[in-house]
This record gives C-alpha cells, structure tokens and sequence, in this order.
C-alpha cells in the first residue's frame, strides 16, 4: 500500500483553511465553513462488565457501545451536541469488589484506526481526487516532538532522539507548518486508500493510535478534523455525503449545526457534572 509523503516542505495546500474557520469549540471552528452539510462521529466506548474474584477482576463481557446506547442505560439524551460527561450522568466505575459496567473514555484527539477506514471508504466516492489527500497532524504529541519537550523542529533545530523517525522529519533542520489558529500542523500527502489499510501507522511511523487530525481531498470536496480536545471527529461535505455517514450504520454519526457548540457547555440537554 501507498505511504504517506511528508512532512511537506510547503504547508500552502491548507492556507485556505483559516480564512474560513470561525469560533473555537464550535463546529466551524474546527471544519471550514462553506460545505453544505456536517457530520458529528462519535468514537466508540469501550465497556466491559466486570466481576471480582479473590485474585482480582475478572471481565464477564466486553465490547464496543454507542453513545446513543449508553445514554439510554443512563436515563439522559442522545442529540448530536451531547458531551460525554453528561452523558454518563456522574456515572462512577466499580471499584474492588463492586461487580458493574466499566466504561472507558472514548478515544480523544484521534479516530480509531476502525472507524477511521470505514469512514474513508465513503469519503473516496465523494471526492474526484482520492488519490491526492493531506493530512494534518497536530505538532504538539509528545511521541512527535520529544515528550515533555518543547519542539526543536519549531524552534529550528533537530529533532529529539526520542522523537519518533517521521518520513522526511530528519531531512530538514527545520520543516514548515500549517499554522491555523491556536494549532500548528505538520502536513502529509497520500492516497486517501492508505488510512484504510490496517497498520498504516506503523509502515509510516505514527503512534498507533493515532489518525490525521485534519484530512481533506487535493479538490477539498471534504473535509475531516479530529480536534486534539474532542472525543469525536467532524466532517464537512456535500449533503449525500453526510447523508452517507449517518445511514452508514457501521459507526455513529449525527448531523450537526455549522454553530453548534462542542464544548463541555454546549450540550443544554443534559446536566453537566460538578
């Protein structure tokens, strides 16, 4: 399968991005404004029934739950702007010796490599150049630049040695970013098909967890952000494409206002912890 190139020496491809990008935490703060409709997906919970033996926990099921589902169970509201805290209601997993659902918090700042290549697989038909994509990512994770370091690549120096060995990260003393507001980005270019593949991220020297942050087509008939602060991931695009998303069935999708407020405050449904 295709690698990804990069980090590119010219970030220009996404100069047009902040031109259009409105107010922090909101939906067009985080996707440009301009396309017809956006999506909110919601990355998978993981829950695991557990039960305690003398030597400790033992999971009695496990599996990937909805946010739809899990508020059920909590007696809130499903609504596209819900914030997962409310959801949960003040839910508290079981400790030693209390049998009970144990949910973790959903993946935040990247979609899951499952997600990420069924959400793929819709977004090639909705582009005219699927074979040219950019993918941003932000340059402040620590398997990057160095943990607990500041960047030398920024400041015009070497990478840290232990910064993970990104294609190209070492030809240059200095590499150029995508600078969007309150976010820099290294930029890559690829076929949209290698984020489909399973273990692109190790073939291309990402932390395993991780996906692009921003991802767009070279005709910019999309365009996908998983904001480092968000448990969820947006998408713009025409209407049949967010149309798509939200019958795809095989990931949880909600279409969402341009205004929408995707803050720990935005979700007027539910109560919000103390």
């Amino acid at each position: 399968m295709t690698r990804l190139e990069g980090p590119l020496a010219d970030p220009q491809s996404g100069a047009w991005i902040a031109a259009r990008l409105a107010q922090a935490g909101t939906v067009s703060g985080t996707v440009p404004e301009g396309y017809a409709a956006y999506a909110r997906i919601f990355h998978p919970i993981r829950a695991q029934l557990l039960d305690w033996r003398p030597d400790g926990p033992v999971t009695v099921e496990s599996r990937n739950m909805r946010w739809e589902e899990l508020a059920e169970a909590r007696g809130t509201v499903a609504h596209p702007l819900m914030q997962w805290s409310a959801v949960l209601a003040g839910y508290r997993n079981p400790v030693w010796n209390e049998r009970g659902w144990h949910y973790e918090d959903p993946l935040v700042g990247a979609l899951p490599a499952g997600t990420l290549a069924e959400v793929v697989r819709l977004l090639a038909a909705h582009t005219q150049t699927p074979g040219r994509c950019l993918a941003g990512l932000w340059d402040g994770w620590g398997w990057v630049t160095g943990a607990g370091e500041t960047s030398a690549v920024s400041a015009g120096g070497p990478a840290p040695q232990d910064a993970l060995p990104l294609p190209g990260y070492a030809a240059a003393d200095r590499v150029p970013r995508l600078e969007l507001p309150a976010r820099d980005y290294l930029l890559f270019t690829g076929d949209l098909a290698v984020f489909a593949d399973p273990g692109w991220q190790e073939r291309n020297g990402w932390d395993p967890l991780q996906s692009p942050n921003l991802l767009w087509p070279q005709d910019a008939a999309w365009f996908l952000a998983s904001e480092i602060d968000f448990d969820s991931t947006l998408v713009g695009g025409s209407v049949e494409l967010i149309s798509d998303l939200l019958q795809a069935g095989t990931f949880e999708a909600m279409a969402v206002p341009l205004d929408g407020d995707l803050t720990r405050l935005g979700d007027l449904l539910n109560e919000t912890p103390d």
